[in-house]
């Protein structure tokens, strides 16, 4: 069985219309059957009672005083109606034309003066007729015994009925149609709450609002308070462990601080391949110690981040850096749409620029260039510099935690890992690339929340 509930309400739709329009068709046609039957039927009796009216005796033989029959059918050959005149003593028959020389076998029996009696037989053609009979009393203008039967073939009540049949189908074809339209627009609107709530999750993952409860309809809404009751304690759980990681990351600063006096004191006493070692050691976990606070206290998406104004808080990063020793003498060129907003929290979105645009200024030579551009689903976020560059083979190393691709330079290479980080928790993505001037262009793509 699918899941979608969509192919289960088109299932249910097409399965019950159909059943349905054939339900409609086979109680129309079986009361058209029944009716059609007791018309043929009423007009078999008024040939009859017409024939008995103008059957005369003649010699002693039956003869009719008007000639022929009213009905034309009854002088074409096998045209399905029939009548006959059978004297039960001598045998003699008189019939129709249509009869073409068949004898319509008439079952032995007992039949009163006045009786009408109704039978199933086989016509001239091996099919099924039905047959009204009836006894002709004296007072008829004929002697008693003659035993007087008109017959219609089943054929004429078959054709009618196929001629009904096709004259009804357009007729179900729309029923049909009109009960799947009327199936499609139940599934619509019983589905319309689906749509609302996962509108309401969207909603809720971009942060533009912080619980599902009354989002969803009255019937939903004791799914709503459960899942707002997960998220709140995934919220809390959470919070609690950003905040152990980071009182555990501030908790071994102390201890880093004590061993980075010890390694001092080694060097000073002249044990300085111990006091390397112990370096070597404490500032991998220093590294570790930094990035895992910049995690903890990255947002991520929720419901009070973003979207925020990506151009003001470039220039202000910027600036900020340009005012530094290491930022002081490039050239900060901005590209950036006044209106342009980044669906990214405003502390992550600052903590982001300023891995990266730090980065840029301590490799740079002579200029910085920040653009960003709003692209179909996405925000995207370009930094360049005139630097060195990372070559190919380097780049997936450059985003690794700790990695300094020149230790001759100073830094903690963390930068690009933890925007990467940040990146990562929106959802977008981070490549690294060559600049046009030959340095490294920073490609940010982060997923917009229309």
């Amino acid at each position: 069985m699918t899941r979608s509930l969509r192919a289960r309400f088109a299932i249910v739709a097409v399965v019950t219309a159909l059943a349905a329009a054939g339900a409609v068709g086979g109680a129309v046609q079986g009361l058209f059957e029944r009716h059609v039957e007791r018309e043929m039927l009423a007009e078999l009796d008024a040939d009859l009672r017409f024939l008995v009216r103008v059957l005369a005796a003649q010699d002693g033989s039956a003869t009719l005083t008007v000639q022929p029959l009213p009905d034309p059918r009854f002088q074409e050959p096998l045209s399905g109606l029939y009548w006959q005149v059978r004297h039960d003593e001598t045998g003699t028959v008189l019939r129709s034309p249509s009869l073409a020389g068949f004898e319509i076998p008439l079952p032995a029996d007992s039949l009163r003066a006045g009786d009408r009696h109704r039978h199933i037989v086989i016509g001239p053609e091996r099919g099924k007729m039905i047959v009204l009979e009836r006894r002709v009393a004296n007072g008829a203008g004929a002697p008693a015994g003659y035993r007087v039967a008109v017959a219609m073939d089943r054929k004429v009540m078959e054709a009618a009925n196929r001629a009904f049949v096709m004259d009804l189908l357009p007729v179900l074809a729309s029923i049909g149609a009109g009960l799947m339209a009327a199936f499609a627009l139940q599934g619509a609107i019983a589905l319309w709450p689906v749509q609302r709530a996962r509108q309401a999750l969207r909603d809720l993952r971009a942060g533009r609002r912080d619980r599902l409860g009354g989002a969803l309809p009255a019937e939903l809404e004791g799914l709503a308070a459960d899942f707002d009751g997960m998220l709140d304690a995934q919220r809390h759980s959470t919070r609690l462990a950003r905040e152990r990681a980071a009182d555990l990351a501030h908790g071994l600063r102390t201890p880093l601080a004590l061993l980075g006096a010890r390694t001092r004191e080694l060097r000073e006493r002249g044990e300085a391949e111990a006091a390397a070692a112990i370096e070597a050691v404490t500032a991998g976990i220093d590294a570790r110690i930094t990035r895992e606070l910049a995690r903890a206290h990255i947002r991520g998406p929720g419901p009070r981040s973003g979207p925020t104004p990506l151009a003001p808080a470039v220039a202000r990063i910027a600036g900020a850096l340009a005012r530094m020793p290491a930022g002081g003498d490039l050239a900060w060129r901005q590209a950036i749409p006044p209106a342009l907003l980044a669906p990214v929290d405003e502390g992550d979105l600052t903590e982001l620029l300023g891995a990266l645009l730090e980065n840029a200024a301590h490799w740079a030579r002579s200029e910085v260039c920040i653009t960003a551009t709003a692209e179909p689903g996405a925000v995207v976020l370009l930094i360049e510099d005139d630097g060195p560059g990372i070559p190919a083979q380097h780049r997936a190393a450059a985003l690794a935690r700790g990695v300094r691709l020149d230790p001759d330079r100073s830094g903690t290479g963390l930068g690009l890992a933890i925007a990467d980080d940040i990146i990562r928790a929106y959802g977008g993505a981070l490549r690294l690339e060559e600049a046009a001037q030959g340095g490294l262009r920073v490609r940010i793509s982060l997923p917009s929340q229309n």
